[in-house]
C-alpha cells in the first residue's frame, strides 16, 4: 500500500478514525483529495474513494497501539454504543412508532454483545 502507518496516529477525540502526525501523512492526504475534487467522473470518484479507503484501512490495522490504548478505545466505543441505543430508544418513545430498521439495529446490537460476551467468557 501507499501509506505508511508511521505517518498517521490514532485520533483520540473526536470521533473515530486517523490524524496525520508528520508532513509525509499531510500530503497524502492533500493528493488524494486533488483528484475528487477536480474529477467530477463518478466512477472514477468511487473506485478512487475505495482505493484510499482499503489504503487507510491498511494503515489502521498495522498502527501499534499498547495495552492501555487499546482498553481506552474499548471503552470509549462502549461509551459511544450505549448513547446511539439510548437516543434510538428515546427517539423511538416520543414517535411513538416503532422504525423496524432501528428495530433491527438494537436487537442486531444484542445479540452481537451476546455472542461477544459467550465467545469471550472463557478466554
Amino acid at each position: 500500500m501507499i501509506a505508511k502507518s508511521s505517518w498517521f496516529s490514532i485520533r483520540k477525540y473526536g470521533g473515530w478514525g486517523l490524524t496525520p502526525n508528520c508532513p509525509q501523512g499531510w500530503l497524502y492526504i492533500i493528493i488524494a483529495i486533488i483528484p475528487v475534487i477536480l474529477i467530477k467522473n463518478n466512477y472514477f470518484v468511487a473506485i478512487w474513494s475505495l482505493l484510499l479507503a482499503l489504503d487507510l484501512i491498511h494503515v489502521f490495522f498495522n498502527l501499534k497501539k499498547d495495552e492501555r490504548e487499546t482498553l481506552h478505545e474499548a471503552i470509549s466505543d462502549r461509551n459511544a454504543l450505549w448513547f446511539m441505543i439510548l437516543a434510538l430508544v428515546i427517539g423511538s418513545l416520543i414517535k411513538q412508532t416503532i422504525d423496524p430498521i432501528i428495530l433491527v439495529a438494537l436487537l442486531g446490537a444484542s445479540l452481537v454483545k451476546s455472542i461477544t460476551s459467550f465467545y469471550l467468557r472463557d478466554k
